[in-house]
């Protein structure tokens, strides 16, 4: 999750020293589709990453002996195993792609901006 938070931020702070971006550029002119996909995956990254921490405290809570609740609704074991390997996988493929997005937005950006 702290990595992609940090990727969040990744091309806003980097987009004119990598780039060569003049100050004068606004960077919501440079940015690219590719770039809003890749912040809302590493969103996605990091929302599911949070109910993965939630979903793994109801695990360890049944794994006591203790009922377990999510929103309310008391949940099993089965419930609770299927719903962190989903959130897992969710995390994990979000944040490559993510990833695969913003080096697609600096390979694609840095070859069509004007260098200031």
């Amino acid at each position: 999750m702290g990595l992609a938070t940090a990727s969040l931020l990744l091309p806003v702070f980097f987009a004119r020293d990598f780039l060569g971006i003049d100050p004068r550029t606004p960077l919501i002119r440079v940015f690219t589709s590719s770039l809003y996909w890749a912040w809302a995956l590493l969103g996605l990254t990091v929302f599911s990453g949070v109910v993965f921490h939630y979903l793994s405290a109801k695990w360890i809570r049944l794994a006591w002996g203790q009922e377990a609740t999510v929103f309310w609704r008391k949940v099993t074991d089965q419930f609770i195993d299927r719903a962190l390997d989903i959130s897992f996988w969710v995390t994990v493929f979000a944040f490559i792609a993510g990833l695969i997005l913003i080096l697609v937005f600096f390979s694609t950006v840095a070859s069509i901006v004007p260098r200031g």
